[in-house]
C-alpha cells in the first residue's frame, strides 16, 4: 500500500500562492471522475474566489483562516440538475428527493471531495475539510445562490502548505476493524488511545491543550450547535422529502 496515504493531516494555513487554472482544472477532473451512486452524478462543485464571499463563508464557519490564502471549494449535494432533466416526463420526482436520493448525493459529493484531497496531496498540496459550513446551511444557500433540490454539504481548502503539523493519532485498528461482525469493545485499548491522544495534544507544536478522545466527546456534547439543528428544516425547504 502507498505509505503516502497514511500521512494525511489537516493544513489550515497556506502560502499566498493561489492554485493555477491548470491545477484547479486537474482537481475538478479528478472530482468528476470519482465513482457515482447509480451514475446519477449528484453533486456540484463551487470554487470561491471572491474575497468578500470567502469572508462571509469564514464567518459562517467561525474560522478566520477560511478567508486567508488557500483556494476554497464548496461541495454541493445536487438533485436540481436531475429534477430539471425529468421535467415533462410525467414521472414523479419522489426518487430524486427522498432519503435514498439525499444519501446518494452525499455519497457522490463526499467521495469526490476525498478523491480531490488524495490528488492534491499527491501533488504536495495541503487540504482541510470544512464541515463547519453546516453551521448555517440557510446562509450558505443564500451566499451561493443555490437552487431548490441542492444542499451545501462541506467545504474544502487546498493550497501550498505554510505549516506541517504533527499527524494526529488514529484509533487502534482493533476498535474499528473486525471480521464478519462489529468490533468488540476493549476498555484497555481505548484507555491506551486516550493516553496517546492526550500526549499528542499536550506536546504538539501548535495549539496545545489538556484533553483526550473521551473528553473531546464530552466537550462536543456542550459545544455550540449554531444552526445545525435547522438542517432538517432547511433540507425540507430545499425540496427533499424525508419522512421518519
Amino acid at each position: 500500500m502507498d505509505s503516502e496515504a497514511l500521512q494525511h493531516r489537516s493544513i489550515r494555513h497556506y502560502k499566498n500562492q493561489p492554485l493555477t487554472p491548470d491545477q484547479i482544472q486537474a482537481l475538478v477532473n479528478v472530482a468528476q471522475a470519482t465513482a457515482s451512486s447509480k451514475f446519477m452524478q449528484q453533486f456540484s462543485l463551487i470554487h470561491v474566489s471572491d474575497p468578500e464571499l470567502k469572508q462571509a463563508i469564514a464567518a459562517v464557519t467561525t474560522y478566520d483562516y477560511v478567508a486567508d490564502p488557500g483556494d476554497l471549494f464548496i461541495f454541493v449535494v445536487d438533485q436540481a440538475r436531475n429534477v430539471q432533466l425529468v421535467q415533462g416526463s410525467g414521472k414523479s420526482i419522489h426518487q430524486l428527493t427522498n432519503w435514498d436520493a439525499l444519501l446518494g448525493g452525499i455519497f457522490d459529493a463526499t467521495l469526490a471531495a476525498q478523491n480531490m484531497v488524495a490528488a492534491a496531496e499527491r501533488s504536495n498540496l495541503g487540504t482541510v475539510y470544512l464541515g463547519s459550513v453546516l453551521n448555517d446551511p440557510a446562509k450558505m444557500i443564500q451566499l451561493l445562490h443555490l437552487p431548490k433540490y441542492t444542499f451545501p454539504l462541506l467545504g474544502l481548502k487546498v493550497g501550498v502548505p505554510a505549516e506541517m503539523p504533527e499527524r494526529k493519532p488514529r484509533l487502534p485498528r482493533e476498535l474499528v476493524f473486525a471480521e464478519n461482525g462489529y468490533p468488540q469493545s476493549n476498555a484497555a485499548d481505548m484507555a491506551n488511545y486516550n493516553d496517546q491522544l492526550h500526549a499528542y495534544y499536550t506536546t504538539r507544536s501548535w495549539g496545545t491543550k489538556d484533553t483526550d478522545f473521551r473528553q473531546s466527546m464530552i466537550d462536543h456534547l456542550s459545544g455550540a450547535l449554531h444552526h445545525r439543528d435547522d438542517i432538517g428544516a432547511v433540507l425540507k425547504q430545499q425540496g427533499f422529502v424525508l419522512p421518519q
